[in-house]
């Protein structure tokens, strides 16, 4: 699983704004922290709030959290929370201002119900509803540079002039397995892949279907512009040399 980060480095006093407040008073009441991080420009962050975080599931299930909502370009949330790339992003912090899970993008119910009993587990809390082996796949093997929804990752592309890498894999799959182990942690893979924004879902799960896409192979990698139209699409694994013919070859089609 991710290690837990130091969330801040400077004393406490430093602090100011209604933020501080917020966090202050939760390490008071010795109550961990779920803090929403928004921003203008993000078509997903009214829709998480709604569908997502003001569920009736999610409410209970996170009701011993202190839920902070600040927005992405507040100045004490660049000066107190880790640098926020992507929005929506839901910060997970212990009552000692440790980070204990960080959430990119626009997440359903159940999805993130799954994100919310990670955290719990981690900070020894009970969590409401079950989580399974399969589901939590994901998190197990999170990483900074994944989201894990087309529309967050389509809204953030289109903010910052980047591509997509989608990557469909299958989570019991040993091919899948190498590919990501092998493959996409390799260092001159990421630096081809620079300019990408990395998406990660399941071969058979809803999303790939709602995308209108049918990938015969586990893994199967996209490469999109920020509106959905294919560059390339690698079929397979493709150890690092290969797969970076492949990068250069969609980087061809912008």
């Amino acid at each position: 699983m991710k290690k837990i980060t130091w969330l801040f480095c400077l004393p406490m006093i430093m602090m100011a704004g209604d933020l501080k407040d917020a966090l202050i008073k939760a390490k008071k009441d010795h109550q961990p922290m779920m803090v929403y991080v928004k921003s203008e420009s993000c078509q997903y962050c009214d829709k998480m709030k709604k569908n997502t975080l003001d569920d009736i599931s999610i409410l209970k299930n996170t009701s011993e959290f202190s839920l902070i909502i600040t927005d992405k370009d507040n100045p004490e949330a660049k000066k107190y929370l880790p640098d926020t790339r992507y929005t929506p992003t839901v910060y997970f912090i212990s009552p000692e201002f440790k980070v204990v899970n960080m959430v990119k993008g626009y997440l359903g119910k159940e999805d993130f119900n799954l994100w919310v009993n990670d955290s719990k587990s981690k900070l020894g809390m009970n969590s409401t509803t079950v989580t399974t082996t399969e589901t939590t796949s994901h998190i197990e093997d999170d990483s900074d540079i994944w989201m894990y929804d087309m529309p967050s990752a389509m809204d953030y592309a289109s903010q910052t002039g980047k591509q997509i890498m989608l990557y469909i894999y299958a989570p019991n799959d040993k091919w899948s397995k190498k590919m990501a182990t092998n493959t996409l942690t390799n260092l001159h893979v990421k630096d081809a892949l620079e300019n990408f924004v990395w998406v990660k879902i399941q071969k058979e799960s809803p999303e790939v279907y709602a995308l209108g896409l049918q990938p015969k192979y586990a893994p199967t990698v996209y490469f999109m512009r920020a509106n959905k139209s294919t560059l390339a699409t690698a079929e397979g694994y493709f150890n690092p040399d290969d797969f970076i013919l492949w990068i250069n070859h969609a980087k061809s089609k912008i």
